[in-house]
């Protein structure tokens, strides 16, 4: 009886373990061209991973281009959050001429992060503005594709360090902006 016992929870645990992989593998799932994001809420910080930067030519002629990409997040607050609680927002934007087979990008990776403004206590709402400026050097190559393509996340994070909720978007590939631009660009979210 007591072996049975055994090999019974030897099996439930293989199962179980099976379970929390293709749980995790799940979470993990990656975007068609295999860039990955993060956001650590409690620090309010975005990373990317899963792409190359096209390496510097000497040889070739480029051009430089510069600007600020605005980002105004509104998030509706559907969560029963405690009263304590503060929603830290990031956004990450990566751009330039972008090989979206590979994801081999001539240009840049830029953050920002704040923290999201509800206007009042009996609010449903907050408000994350974030400012990216940039500027890259870019070499001319008639047959790249160039663009943006944000990302953007905000959760809600007790005093405590707990994130109660977050959400993290992607949007498609946004054109990118003629040099000098400001542009905006506005989002939203549920938490």
């Amino acid at each position: 009886m007591q072996i049975r016992a055994i090999l019974f929870a030897a099996v439930l645990g293989a199962a179980s373990c099976g379970i929390a992989l293709g749980q995790q593998a799940a979470a993990a799932a990656k975007v068609p061209s295999g860039i990955n994001f993060a956001f650590d809420a409690q620090h309010g910080q975005m990373t990317a991973s899963g792409y190359t930067l096209k390496p510097a030519s000497s040889e070739a002629t480029s051009t430089s281009v510069s600007g600020t990409v605005e980002v105004t997040l509104t998030l509706n607050l559907v969560t029963k959050f405690k009263r304590d609680t503060v929603f830290p927002c990031a956004a990450i934007m990566i751009g330039g001429q972008i090989d979206t087979d590979n994801f081999i990008l001539d240009g840049g990776v830029e953050t920002a992060s704040g923290v999201a403004h509800v206007s009042s206590a009996n609010s449903t709402t907050a408000t994350c503005k974030l400012a990216i400026p940039y500027s890259w050097t870019l070499q001319n190559d008639s047959g790249a594709s160039s663009g943006l393509l944000i990302a953007f996340a905000a959760a809600g994070v007790n005093q405590g360090g707990a994130t109660a909720r977050s959400t993290l978007q992607i949007t498609g590939i946004q054109a990118l902006p003629a040099s000098g631009a400001t542009t905006a660009y506005a989002f939203n979210a549920t938490l």
